[in-house]
């Protein structure tokens, strides 16, 4: 809360540069000087009752020589005692005298980003994305408030503890003081938008000088140079930015949405807040043994799949093609079926006995798999050696599976009509079709003789018979799923239609026919996959009362069911391709691809409606 009240009586001698000046229970030292602005000096202070380390900005009066210095000052104060965030430096007391003005905030021990930048050099982009998000808290906050800065930058950007702090609030402006600030122009030319060189501030100026800023630490400069300030303001308008060094694509249309010319086009602080390049940060997998063990569980655990037409089940279901690529997998006893047996007994759902499959475990170092399997309900453990040739097949098998996998969800979407939000269902369809392209597009590259699957021994593989069979199954695969997404993607292309799709920033960064895979792919995917899960289940929720878990779901249900659970695991499956990025294998051994594409239908009971809701619980979807 807004303190004013009178300084207690200073000394009128002089005081020693090691003596502590008191205001209150504040003091400090006049040799602790940290900062000093136009009119102001920063000390290092201490709150003399709790021992706590503050910072103590010293106006003096006299050196407010116009109306619109006292302005400022007003402005200044009004906006940080309405603001309350952790990423905006906190205002904790005000005292007026008759001399000064004595702004008491928070003490940021870690400096400026500016300094960051001048201590360290240019930042990983990693860092900014921490670091930004938190800005954009903070931002997000001021503008709730109808506060403009009119000067961001690196160095009015404060750290403490690494968390980032807006401070110097100097230039801001207040809907309380906005109406009556002079029309003059302020804050630092580099960082000023179009607009502000015209004297026109607003939120829209605070996000041109945070794209300037996030450029600045990433690459040591700013994105123009220029003579004057005139000639500034013609290269903005005029030359597009460009990036000196690598950033990922995400970064760039970050910051491309920061320095948009025309305003109104220019991202809102909201916009920002759900771009990818943040989101990408916010949803970090979890490493090591966190969700791909969660999902090893789970697929121990009953996974329920009812097909009841045949143009649904496996495309590659045909037995030519399965032969073709009936290698390894089967001599090792590999891709047993992991589906329930739902028998026409009295017998408990939950006692239904499951062919479980035991976790597969890897050793890189010796390039062999120890398998682990319940055969029979038995815990003998098998190991078997798998050559570099066969561990490469499995590993494009596991792509071609998921790709088969895909398709059986996009069928089942266009089939069942569960969503009640626009677009969503169109949104959805997209990325499945989608992302079946992009892991063709990985396949057609190993085609063509570029191993982006990290294949072992890549030169002597190609010239194995079995790489030719997969090719030729890959060529099959290609000719219907190529089909297939033209299909949906051409049917999206109506300009009402796309101009709704875009208005989901989230989805339309990723609309589009460029089938190079990037993790952020996934992060979107997965937002909206958790939007069209808890809405069938809703759906779902309404319409079903659980009485006898044996008894078989209404046909008119049950489709609601099986869709809910096929996106369940494509949920799951999307989650564990970014855990396992950079490593294809892992992925394979770990999501068990075979046995889930290979599904066998069954009919869907209660008891399996209640499993499948308990695994969105599970998985706090």
């Amino acid at each position: 809360m807004l303190v004013q009240q009178q300084q207690r009586q200073m000394p009128a001698t002089p005081i020693p540069g090691n003596a502590r000046k008191v205001i209150e229970n504040f003091s400090y030292a006049l040799s602790d000087a940290i900062g000093k602005g136009f009119s102001s000096i920063v000390y290092k202070g201490r709150n003399d009752e709790t021992n706590e380390v503050v910072a103590i900005k010293v106006i003096d009066k006299k050196g407010l020589k116009t109306p619109l210095h006292y302005q400022l000052l007003r402005s200044e104060v009004e906006a940080l005692s309405q603001l309350n965030s952790p990423n905006i430096m906190r205002l904790y007391k005000v005292y007026y005298t008759e001399n000064n003005t004595y702004l008491i905030t928070e003490f940021c021990d870690q400096g400026d980003l500016g300094q960051l930048v001048t201590k360290t050099g240019v930042q990983k982009e990693q860092n900014m994305q921490k670091l930004f998000y938190g800005i954009i808290q903070g931002y997000k906050q001021m503008k709730q408030r109808g506060i403009v800065h009119r000067d961001l930058k690196p160095a009015n950007i404060l750290l403490k503890a690494s968390v980032p702090k807006i401070a110097d609030f100097g230039f801001a402006t207040t809907p309380q003081t906005a109406a009556t600030m002079p029309n003059v122009n302020v804050g630092s030319p580099l960082y000023m938008s179009p607009q502000a060189f015209k004297n026109r501030y607003s939120e829209k100026s605070d996000i041109w000088a945070l794209g300037v800023s996030l450029y600045e630490l990433l690459f040591g400069q700013v994105p123009w140079q220029a003579g004057s300030e005139r000639e500034l303001a013609q290269r903005m308008a005029t030359v597009p930015v460009q990036f000196p060094g690598h950033i990922s694509d995400e970064c760039k249309d970050f910051i491309y949405r920061c320095l948009i010319v025309d305003e109104n086009r220019r991202a809102t602080v909201e916009e920002l807040e759900g771009h990818v390049w943040l989101s990408k940060q916010e949803l970090q997998p979890i490493k090591g043994n966190g969700f791909s063990s969660m999902f090893r569980s789970n697929q121990q655990n009953n996974h329920h799949h009812l097909l009841q037409n045949n143009n649904i089940a496996t495309p590659l279901g045909d037995t030519q093609n399965k032969q073709s690529i009936q290698f390894q997998t089967r001599e090792s006893n590999y891709g047993k079926e992991n589906t329930v047996i739902v028998k026409q007994s009295q017998q408990s759902i939950m006692q239904q006995p499951l062919k479980s499959i035991k976790r597969v475990q890897e050793s890189r170092k010796e390039s062999q798999i120890s398998q682990q399997m319940n055969q029979e309900h038995s815990s003998q453990r098998e190991e078997e050696s798998w050559s570099e040739s066969k561990k490469n097949d499995y590993i494009i098998l596991a792509q071609l599976n998921f790709c088969r996998y895909l398709y059986r969800v996009s069928a089942l979407m266009d089939k069942y009509r569960f969503f009640q939000t626009s677009y969503l269902r169109e949104k959805l369809l997209f990325l499945v079709n989608k992302n079946i392209m992009i892991k063709l597009n990985c396949l057609n590259e190993v085609m063509q003789g570029q191993n982006t699957l990290g294949l072992e021994k890549f030169q002597q593989y190609v010239q194995n018979p079995q790489y030719t069979k997969l090719c030729t199954a890959i060529h099959q695969y290609n000719q219907k799923y190529t089909l297939q997404f033209n299909t949906v993607w051409m049917s999206l292309q109506n300009p009402d239609q796309k101009s709704l799709l875009a208005i989901d920033k989230k989805f339309d960064a990723v609309f589009d026919d460029n089938f190079t895979e990037y993790e952020s792919f996934y992060i979107i995917l997965n937002s909206i996959l958790r939007t069209a899960i808890k809405e069938i289940e809703y759906s779902l929720e309404s319409k079903i009362v659980v009485q006898d878990t044996q008894q078989l779901l209404p046909m008119d249900i049950e489709g609601g069911v099986i869709l809910l659970d096929y996106l369940i695991t494509y949920f799951q499956l999307a989650s564990l391709i970014q855990e396992c990025f950079e490593d294809p294998y892992e992925f394979a051994i770990d999501s068990k691809i075979e046995q889930i594409a290979d599904g066998k239908p069954v009919r869907l009971t209660y008891g399996h409606y209640i499993e499948i809701r308990n695994k969105i619980k599970q998985l706090d979807i």
